[in-house]
């Protein structure tokens, strides 16, 4: 697998990774100190796209590995 490819693709799974981690942040403070259910739920929904578009990330991933591996194994 071209290494620039692998960089950029473990990159696009890192940025959800790190809004999913200040979003539960928040959800959590939002919870604990105003006790508004509606912004918390805001942000979980938040939390919820990113973790799609993580798994759609690694899903790539997982899809450049196996091609990889097919032209490792091709005559």
């Amino acid at each position: 697998m071209d290494e620039d490819r692998l960089r950029k693709l473990l990159h696009d799974a890192r940025n959800p990774l790190n809004n999913i981690s200040v979003n539960a942040e928040l959800g959590k403070l939002t919870l604990q100190t105003q006790g508004d259910v509606d912004k918390a739920v805001a942000v979980f929904d938040k939390i919820l796209g990113e973790c799609r578009r993580c798994s759609e990330t690694l899903e790539s991933l997982s899809e450049a590995i196996a091609e990889e591996q097919q032209k490792g194994s091709a005559p």
